[in-house]
């Protein structure tokens, strides 16, 4: 009996809230493939309002019910044109391939993560501590694509005292299995939005058991962008250009690693084992990022070394009885920056300065022979990872497979994740069960 073809369709709008993007994949038994890839850009002023949305709940410990009732039109208005631009984005991707709806099972769809406290960041496993916000209601996007929409996929790993994040890694093993049968393993795969993470899929040392973990390691895009943004008045530092004019600080990049990512307690989250996730509400724009006495460009090549030196520190948080990987696959737009991505390959090199401190920990990380390529080229565009990460879990849901577990995301037990509202129906929910209070709600 031959096995049953999914067709799923994955969205994800990320923190850098400059598109949407929406991939439409075939998944039968361990192959999975892409049908086709669509990319709507979000309007300025829409961006701008989550932003705003997302600093009201930073001040408020994540309270999105009270803001929600303070600013009932304002938030439904953004609420709304939001799914509304999602909907655009699923519905023309579709047209222009000729595609069916109908020949479509579920539509994966993450929300905009406007606030996101894990048990990493609270430091705490009381309920009323940690929270995961994604805005997005599933009914109205299922009412306006006339297609059935899982949704809400970090709650449930919430719920069972997990991260919620980082939700890669079960597919990245999924899309591993080819890359294993042509011999590229072990490998990570390294993605760098606004945030980054790493997903590893190697094997125990002694039992040769398949081993799969992941977690975030820090800010990735976030504070090149901000310092573009804020003194440059661009979105980004566009193949480099300024930050190959500047020198590394080391006095700001140590300044960065010990006082740039903080949990509730102001524990340094880079240095935090595993499991782990973080949310750019607690990245501090430190005040030496401002201080005019660094010129500007030697600031810009500061935090572009420190995006890909963090994402090399995390690795040594990979345990002694699992292998190393030998293969890096980087898929995310802060890739797309030449210098980092050549301070990552240095890095792992052993060609690149580093702070003293850490010296024997990069020393122990030294991989002459690391494969640093971009997905792409192995077949899995690069663009589309994070989208198709949702596609996957719509059709996890749909087969009750677990898409998070103990060793990727620190919950209790298997899970999975996400629920399902179909056209026409009657869930009125506009953001994930996980908000604050959800504990009193179970």
């Amino acid at each position: 009996m031959s096995a049953k073809t999914y067709r799923c369709i994955g969205i994800m709008t990320g923190n850098s809230l400059d598109a949407v993007d929406v991939v439409l994949t075939e998944f039968c038994d361990s192959h999975i493939k892409d049908i086709c890839g669509f990319s709507l850009n979000i309007p300025v002023s829409l961006a701008n309002r989550f932003r705003q949305l997302k600093f009201l709940l930073s001040q408020n410990s994540g309270n999105i019910q009270a803001i929600a009732d303070k600013e009932e039109n304002r938030f439904q208005d953004l609420h709304d044109e939001y799914i509304r631009l999602v909907a655009q984005a699923v519905n023309q991707m579709l047209k222009e391939n000729h595609i069916d709806k109908k020949s479509i099972d579920a539509i994966g769809f993450h929300g905009q993560t406007c606030a996101h406290c894990p048990p990493s960041i609270a430091q705490s496993k009381e309920v009323s501590q940690i929270y995961t916000i994604q805005v997005g209601s599933g009914q109205m996007l299922a009412d306006l694509t006339g297609i059935p929409v899982v949704y809400d996929f970090r709650s449930d790993d919430i719920m069972n005292f997990g991260e919620g994040a980082p939700l890669a890694p079960i597919h990245n093993q999924h899309i591993a299995q080819d890359l294993i049968n042509k011999h590229i393993f072990p490998l990570v795969f390294c993605n760098g939005g606004n945030t980054g993470n790493i997903a590893l899929i190697s094997q125990n040392k002694i039992t040769s058991r398949q081993e799969v973990m992941g977690w975030d390691v820090g800010p990735f895009n976030h504070f090149i962008d901000l310092l573009m943004q804020n003194e440059q008045g661009l979105p980004c530092d566009t193949d480099g250009k300024m930050g190959k004019l500047g020198k590394i600080n080391y006095s700001l990049l140590r300044k960065l690693f010990e006082n740039a990512v903080v949990t509730n307690i102001h524990e340094n989250f880079i240095t935090l084992p595993p499991p782990k996730s973080s949310d750019p509400a607690w990245y501090v724009y430190i005040d030496e990022l401002l201080d005019s006495k660094i010129a500007f460009v030697d600031r810009l090549r500061t935090v572009e070394f420190f995006s890909a030196y963090i994402m090399v520190y995390n690795l040594s948080f990979i345990p002694q009885d699992v292998e190393f990987p030998k293969y890096f696959l980087c898929f995310g737009g802060g890739w797309k920056n030449p210098i980092v991505l050549n301070d990552f390959k240095n890095l792992l090199h052993g060609d690149a300065d580093v702070l003293p401190e850490h010296q024997e920990v990069f020393d122990k990380l030294l991989t002459p022979g690391a494969v640093v390529k971009w997905s792409d080229e192995y077949g899995y565009n690069g663009k589309y990872m994070e989208a198709r990460i949702f596609a996957d879990m719509a059709k996890c849901y749909l087969t009750k497979e677990p898409f998070s577990y103990p060793e990727t995301t620190g919950c209790i037990k298997p899970t999975v994740g996400g629920i399902m509202a179909k056209p026409k129906g009657k869930d009125t929910r506009l953001w994930s069960r996980a908000a604050p209070g959800w504990a009193e709600k179970a």
